[in-house]
């Protein structure tokens, strides 16, 4: 098994320049933009700065998002990296049903079995461990993972415990009672002074 340092460093001129040279790694693997600089450790691959955000939105647990000149990289990151590369992971995930066209949006492409079969497979490549071979049925991926409760859409208006907006109804009656009160207590006042 290859030990790696846990220290993060910058990933050097060299090091990027050697994962541009993979096959694929020139664009984009999602839309095909020239000259990516985002990745992911966790697949190996190379994308633009638009895709990286689409791909943090998938949470890390799927693609851990690293700039290659603004982040700092552990020496395993930089390894996964080495070891994957758009091509190879394009190639994979297609070969197990993937549809890695552009256009086909990235939940689809890497919240599946087969890509969480691929992040284990580079893993275990980097670790020098045996490959697993066999296609996960839902471990890491939120595809087959049961959904959420369904949540009233009202209840999630506002800030912390704030109320419910009111209904405009409610408005109506509430701004009717305070002008019935506002003329009320105005006759008051003017039956008042006039009785002086």
């Amino acid at each position: 098994m290859t030990s790696f340092e846990a220290n993060d460093c910058n990933m050097n001129p060299k090091d990027f320049s050697f994962l541009q040279n993979l096959p694929g790694n020139l664009e984009c693997i999602d839309c095909g933009a020239a000259k990516p600089d985002w990745g992911s450790p966790k697949l190996g691959i190379l994308f633009c700065f638009q895709c990286s955000g689409l791909h943090r939105g998938l949470g890390t647990h799927i693609s851990f998002v690293r700039s290659v000149t603004l982040d700092s990289w552990t020496a395993k990151q930089i390894q996964q990296m080495k070891m994957g590369g758009n091509a190879n992971c394009y190639e994979f995930l297609t070969k197990h049903g993937v549809d890695m066209t552009v256009g086909t949006p990235v939940k689809d492409k890497y919240d599946t079995p087969a890509a969480e079969l691929y992040r284990k497979v580079l893993l275990a490549r980097v670790e020098g461990r045996p490959e697993p071979k066999e296609m996960p049925t839902s471990s890491g991926s939120t595809t087959a993972r049961p959904s959420a409760p369904v949540v009233d859409p009202r209840r999630l208006t506002g800030f912390g415990n704030a109320p419910l907006p009111e209904a405009p109804q409610r408005k109506i009656q509430a701004v009717a009672i305070a002008t019935t009160a506002v003329v009320v207590v105005g006759a008051a006042v003017v039956w008042f002074v006039s009785s002086l």
